[in-house]
């Protein structure tokens, strides 16, 4: 029960929850009926970039460093990257940066930098103010089966061109053509905005718009979508439909993806035998 709150983790879930059982069932149920996130995915140099930038703008926010040169940003990016290093330091036990940490070095830091300071040039270094942060963000719903939660959050809250809140998800693409095509502009606004929604309408507003953001394209303002907070409670059921097909499932496949971390484990039959106590077979 993460938050004392009596709903268990294998009840709470993510928008990364729903794209791993849609991608493959079996690498789902390891990560989330099992809780081995962060045994099973593994960090690489794409992932570390991202996290760095994802930190970056985080801490350029909360230190309000609007319209400071270009080269002031360094500082904000070699901060994050320590932010990063003393947040594993502090954990116990594998997790999300501490998968990374074995990547992040002078290297990274550099291009981060060199990414970030061209994103700011190009945008004339105007980057929207902040509403204020959220660490972590959560809806619980009343499902047939017990109380569920959806957690987690875009990384910034700004203020619009037009005054209108944006809840913003930058993202790093080295390919941009290919990481274009595979945004998911269905459910990710939803979720992020449903996430948002008491955070938003708590400082008096009744609108939004998601926002993707994308470093290496700093001028593009094609991915959005814009909703009623007043109605985005009727969000809610997309996502109890969602998990209720989850709950349905109690034989599954491997997905047969060669780079597929859970499917080609070498632990696979103690995972197997695992799920099977679950009543979840394979």
């Amino acid at each position: 029960m993460p938050y004392g709150d009596g709903i268990e983790r294998i009840n709470c879930y993510s928008l990364t929850d729903f794209h791993d059982f849609d991608f493959c069932p079996f690498r789902f149920f390891v990560k989330h009926h099992l809780n081995k996130k962060y045994e099973i995915e593994e960090g690489n140099p794409a992932m570390a970039l991202g996290s760095l930038l994802d930190q970056s703008i985080k801490l350029f926010h909360k230190s309000k460093a609007y319209g400071q040169p270009s080269e002031y940003l360094i500082n904000i990016v070699r901060a994050a990257f320590n932010e990063i290093r003393e947040n594993v330091a502090r954990t116990s036990g594998p997790s999300f940066y501490s998968s990374i940490v074995p990547f992040l070095d002078h290297s990274v830091i550099s291009e981060a930098n060199k990414i970030f300071v061209s994103y700011y040039g190009a945008r004339n270094k105007k980057i929207n103010r902040s509403l204020g942060y959220e660490r972590f963000s959560e809806w619980v719903m009343e499902g047939e089966d017990g109380r569920f939660k959806l957690w987690g959050g875009a990384d910034a809250y700004e203020i619009g061109d037009d005054g209108m809140p944006e809840v913003v998800d930058y993202k790093s693409r080295q390919n941009l053509e290919k990481g274009k095509n595979n945004l998911d502009m269905d459910l990710m606004p939803k979720i992020y905005v449903l996430l948002a929604s008491k955070f938003l309408k708590n400082k008096g507003y009744d609108k939004a718009r998601f926002k993707v953001r994308i470093w290496q394209d700093p001028l593009n303002e094609d991915y959005y979508e814009e909703f009623d907070l007043q109605k985005i409670g009727d969000q809610e059921n997309l996502f109890k439909q969602k998990i209720n097909r989850i709950l349905a499932v109690s034989e599954i496949k491997f997905c047969g993806r060669e780079f597929c971390k859970a499917c080609k484990s070498d632990k696979r039959d103690e995972l197997i035998k695992s799920l099977a106590g679950m009543g979840i077979y394979v």
